[in-house]
């Protein structure tokens, strides 16, 4: 087997073999299975529920009594097709290892989740996507119109079903994301409710670093393995991302093992067509649960064209698998997430056209490859300058990313929603008001306040040296190619391609909200695992550089103070923030306005903040009808009346919901008599835009309501 940058099996466990001590054997592989195939069964069957979501889901068929069985017989499945992957003996100490970080970073994270119920961010957008498919078991969202006055009521200008994060589609109302991560989050909210969907991130938190785990073991060793997976379970981006309900989790548990699957489909000895199969599926179905997944289907192009080119069986395979994992997940994605693909089109299109240019390039070299035939390998000679060209590519690539915020100011367009809460952070920071701002020359910079310097530069000079490597390899291998076997790739070539690409693709462009710690979700699926695995595998090849000259005390000590300055600038950067419990409070704020609502009453939020909580918390979770004032809360007062007399003409009694004090001063001028029901005094993620988050803010969450009639 070509190891590239895996260790190889410990001679200590061909002694033992030989000597018949079974039991140590056995344990190391028990623990060889654990750390590379664990990973693999968690994004089988998270990709599963998936794939269940999209058939159930839009058919009303989304129920615990069919859903819990059929994803319990799937992980059986996946676990089944994950015992045919290779798995090597390791050392019992580093399977454990990365499982103890595993399993402590899915319990810290879960005994401080976030409560977040009121829809405030994504997070709120996602728990109430969840309680709407877990409790009504279908889509889209019933707005309940005939409580309105019928479909009339669509005609009028001031009345809106839309809050953020649900389109208003018609007469209904459609969840904003896609349907992967909710459907994870169903089997906590079937499990236990509420409690059950809040740790339910975590627990896929966990699954994914055992899949980095695995991912790590084979790149860099799995010896370093556990310095790995601790230094990003305790990095503050992924640990924020698993406190509450993101897709992100999930998002990097399928990478992940797709990256593990590449590496087993380039390398393994047999099977090679169904692990390229899979390795492309894995990729490809991630577009379950977040729409980048085809930045990485683009890039695997590319990696299948190169193993086409050196005849590599794996290579149809991984492109078909791919493409065809992406269709299917862009199928419940166009029939239930439509406006939110028109919302990103901007970013997606371009994307796409990248992709079927990459593509069709990348067919064309093949194939032309082909026809003209392979010519008789030409002697073996020196690579020249190609692999100081692309190594000193990539790290110009770096020093341009460095350096953007000397010369670069990136910007968007002023109109763009966006800017208006950039443009308000600014003003509450004292920063120069320019709501265009991206923020997004700073980028690198994000890493490093989570990571480190040392870790961030030491994985940069590894992609660096890892392209110079591939470039060696594409001269070398052409010897080879000839043969009926074709050319041995090395296995990080895949993962490394990938990784670095999306990478840089990210850091260009985050796109998004560039207020921390909210916008550095964006580096926990591709971005952070790709620096720490690359300094991972610094760590490795030093230490088998110093092997050969140094000490086993020296050795041990050096590899322990390199494992050091990966894990502990994270843990620093996450400790002023490790024990904060954010948004403490809400779901007993909705419980108390669910509460106060009768049997017939419609709710209708008159204020900027009550449109924006409150729609779908009390449409999911009271069971309520609602919808709200669109305009200037000037003319709420009047349009609001005029909403509330055809509630009334329905056969409903209206209640007009205010979430600030203006609104309820609107609620008074109408000569109502508003009731302070929600008094909420809790606190939230610091919105720093230059400056690392290190704290909590305040958070104030106030509900008056008002019978009107």
């Amino acid at each position: 087997m070509h190891g590239g940058l895996a260790d190889r099996v410990p001679s200590g466990v061909v002694r033992r073999e030989a000597g018949g001590h079974e039991p140590a054997l056995r344990g190391e592989r028990w623990a060889g299975a654990l750390l590379y195939r664990g990973g693999l069964v968690a994004a089988g069957a998270a990709a599963w529920i998936g794939l269940l979501a999209a058939v159930l889901v839009p058919v009303g068929a989304w129920r615990p009594w069919l859903v819990l069985p059929l994803f319990a017989a799937g992980t059986a499945a996946a676990g089944w097709a994950a015992h045919r992957v290779p798995a090597r003996p390791v050392p019992t100490w580093t399977a454990f290892g990365c499982l103890a970080a595993c399993v402590g970073h899915a319990i810290w994270a879960a005994a401080t989740s976030a409560e977040q119920v009121v829809l405030r961010r994504d997070p709120g957008s996602y728990a109430l996507f969840t309680q709407w498919i877990a409790t009504r078991h279908r889509l889209p969202v019933d707005a309940h119109l005939a409580a309105f006055g019928g479909s009339a009521a669509l005609a009028d200008p001031a009345f809106r079903l839309a809050s953020p994060g649900f389109f208003e589609v018609g007469g209904d109302v459609v969840p904003q994301f896609l349907l992967g991560a909710p459907a994870w989050f169903s089997l906590g909210w079937w499990l236990g409710g509420w409690h059950g969907l809040f740790i339910a991130p975590a627990v896929a938190s966990g699954l994914a670093l055992l899949a980095v785990a695995g991912l790590a073991a084979r790149l860099c060793g799995p010896r370093c393995a556990p310095a790995v997976v601790a230094t990003l379970g305790v990095s503050q981006p992924v640990l924020h991302a698993a406190r509450s309900t993101y897709s992100e989790p999930l998002a990097l548990l399928l990478v992940a093992a797709a990256a593990a699957l590449l590496w087993d489909a380039t390398v393994a000895a047999d099977r090679t067509r169904r692990l390229g199969l899979a390795a492309g599926l894995a990729f490809g179905l991630a577009g379950l649960v977040r729409v980048d997944a085809l930045r990485e289907v683009v890039l695997l192009l590319p990696v299948a064209a190169v193993l086409a080119l050196r005849r590599h069986p794996a290579a149809g395979p991984l492109a078909a698998g791919a493409m065809g994992g992406l269709a299917v997940a862009a199928v419940p994605a166009v029939l239930l997430s439509r406006p939110y693909l028109g919302q990103i089109a901007g970013s997606l299109l371009p994307l796409a056209a990248g992709g079927l240019v990459l593509a069709v390039v990348s067919a064309v070299v093949v194939m032309r490859v082909r026809r003209r035939g392979t010519p008789s390998a030409p002697p073996l000679r020196r690579p020249g300058y190609g692999p100081r060209i692309a190594a000193a590519l990539v790290v110009l690539t770096g020093l341009v990313l460095a350096s953007r915020p000397w010369w670069l100011t990136v910007r968007q367009s002023p109109r763009d929603p966006g800017s208006r809460v950039v443009a308000g952070l600014q003003l509450r920071q004292q920063l120069p008001v320019d709501g265009g701002r991206t923020y997004a020359e700073h980028s690198l910079a994000w890493v490093v306040w989570y990571l480190g310097p040392v870790t961030v530069v030491a994985a940069w000079l590894a992609f660096a040296a890892l392209a110079a490597a591939a470039t060696r390899w594409w001269s070398a291998s052409r010897a080879a190619v000839d043969s009926e076997a074709g050319a041995a790739v090395p296995g990080w070539l895949g993962p490394a391609v990938v990784g670095l690409a999306s990478t840089v693709l990210t850091l260009y462009r985050p796109g998004i909200t560039p207020d921390h710690p909210w916008a550095d979700r964006r580096l926990v699926s591709v971005v952070l695992p790709a620096v720490v695995l690359a300094a991972g595998a610094v760590v490795t090849w030093t230490s088998r550089r110093a092997q050969r000259r140094w000490s086993a005390t020296l050795l041990v000590a050096v590899v322990a103070v390199a494992c050091l300055a990966m894990l502990v600038p994270a843990t620093m950067a996450t400790a002023p923030v490790a024990g904060a419990r954010t948004e403490q409070g809400e779901l007993a704020a909705v419980r108390a306005v669910c509460a106060a609502l009768g049997p017939r009453e419609v709710v209708i939020a008159v204020d900027n903040r009550g449109s924006n909580e409150w729609p779908q918390a009390v449409r999911g979770v009271c069971d309520r009808p609602a919808a709200s004032v669109r305009g200037p809360l000037a003319e709420a007062g009047a349009s609001s009346g005029r909403l509330a007399r055809r509630v009334l003409a329905a056969g409903y009694r209206p209640v007009l919901l205010a979430g600030t004090a203006d609104g309820e001063r609107v609620l008074r001028g109408l000569g109502l008599a508003p009731q302070h029901l929600v008094q909420l005094r809790t606190t939230e993620d610091q919105r720093w835009l230059t400056r690392v988050p290190d704290g909590v803010d305040q958070l104030t969450v106030d509900v008056w309501l008002a019978r009107f009639g």
